[in-house]
């Protein structure tokens, strides 16, 4: 954790009042701090607070430097996890790769955001009928698949760049749909028997199980206890109990799900949301 000004200042009082040298020419008492001895308008304690200011400084410049590199070196790791997902966003449609004989890897000679169709990756290295395998989750913009000669394309570049020997399982489907039922106890100052808001318009249940949907990463994880969590906050909201999820085509009270897809899509039907004043 970097030093703040104050903690640099402090080490450099204590130095100055153990100087022998020092405590001679300013005949400071033995015993006694550099505050206890010096006014805090004096030229040594600004001299001082000057000096620890620039410490400070150049320690958060090599501190945001140190991080840059050691983000450098961890994306330089050929092959693994992070490395397969930079290049897995890399890749640009309808460009041919080329070998550099200085890396020995494969690229593209010019990067072209615009051709850079894919825009959500998820790696996860998972055993598969014994055999482990590269599991690869990617879609466009809207988290909708990229399908034929596209995808195909893009599995040819990732067997291309990765390293040889690797089995791959490639994964770009829709969203998966998912239906949550949920019992409401609202506050009638604030919403009607319905949901919606008596000021404003807007139904704030439906609109936090979508928002919370939509801010899982790529690849993640549903949890029942997060979504009750952020229902429970939401403003006119009293109380809330989770009945089930709809997932795959069966109703079932699931703590957590992983989307096959990598994504989910939220589903509203009428009777899901069940509302009661409390």
């Amino acid at each position: 954790m970097a030093r703040t000004i104050n903690e640099i200042s402090q080490e450099i009082k204590e130095a100055f009042v153990a100087d022998e040298v020092i405590r001679e020419i300013y005949d400071l008492q033995p015993g006694l701090p550099f505050d206890g001895q010096f006014s805090k308008v004096s030229i040594e304690a600004r001299l001082i607070y000057v000096f620890a200011s620039g410490v400070w400084l150049m320690e958060q410049l090599w501190g945001v430097f140190r991080f840059d590199v050691e983000k450098k070196v961890d994306e330089s790791y050929v092959t693994s996890l992070s490395w397969y997902y930079r290049k897995a966003l890399e890749f640009q449609k309808g460009d041919s790769l080329v070998f550099n004989d200085k890396t020995y890897s494969f690229g593209y000679p010019v990067k072209d955001e615009s051709k850079q169709v894919v825009k959500n990756v998820a790696v996860r290295q998972v055993t598969d009928d014994g055999v482990t395998k590269l599991k690869v989750y990617f879609s466009d913009v809207n988290k909708q698949p990229l399908t034929g000669d596209l995808r195909e394309s893009f599995e040819s570049y990732m067997r291309e760049i990765g390293a040889a020997g690797t089995h791959y399982l490639f994964v770009s489907e829709t969203p998966d749909a998912l239906r949550v039922h949920l019992r409401v106890y609202y506050d009638p100052l604030v919403l009607d028997s319905t949901g919606t808001r008596l000021e404003g318009g807007g139904k704030p249940v439906e609109q936090a199980v979508e928002a919370y949907l939509n801010s899982l990463e790529y690849g993640g994880t549903f949890y029942a206890s997060k979504l009750v969590d952020i229902i429970q906050a939401t403003e006119g909201i009293k109380d809330v109990t989770l009945d089930g999820t709809t997932w795959k085509g069966t109703k079932e009270n699931r703590r957590r799900i992983d989307a096959d897809s990598g994504a989910f899509v939220y589903v509203r039907n009428e009777n899901d949301v069940v509302y009661s004043i409390d």
